[in-house]
């Protein structure tokens, strides 16, 4: 299968073999495939069946983001993994855990040990 002939209302849970990520695409597959809306209408609002949040849930978000991600060519080198991190988290949320003060005071010092 292509990148092209898939449907992303629906995705394989076996990425396409032009997949540059295979294991993003797998991981986020699943997690779209979970996070779907219950069945039938509950007013006022429609609910995700997996984690009971308001749909379309935080989860479903994220795991369309990561089939878009799956589908880009990493980026090598020292950084990649934040300039993913804020392409996917959009913004609006802290990939570390803590936010932006606890990953300065855990990256503050890193290297440094206590030596008595």
């Amino acid at each position: 299968m292509k990148l092209s002939t898939v449907d992303w209302e629906n995705p394989p849970l076996d990425p396409p073999e032009d997949v540059p990520q295979p294991l993003l695409w797998r991981l986020a597959a699943r997690l779209l495939h979970d996070h779907v809306p219950g069945a039938g209408f509950r007013p006022p609002v429609h609910r995700c069946n997996a984690c009971d949040q308001v749909w379309p849930c935080s989860a479903r978000g994220y795991a369309e983001r990561g089939l878009l991600v799956s589908c880009r060519v990493p980026v090598g080198g020292r950084g990649a993994a934040v300039v993913a991190a804020d392409w996917l988290l959009d913004g609006e949320e802290w990939w570390f855990p803590g936010g932006p003060a606890a990953q300065t005071a855990a990256t503050d010092g890193a290297g440094e040990h206590d030596h008595e």
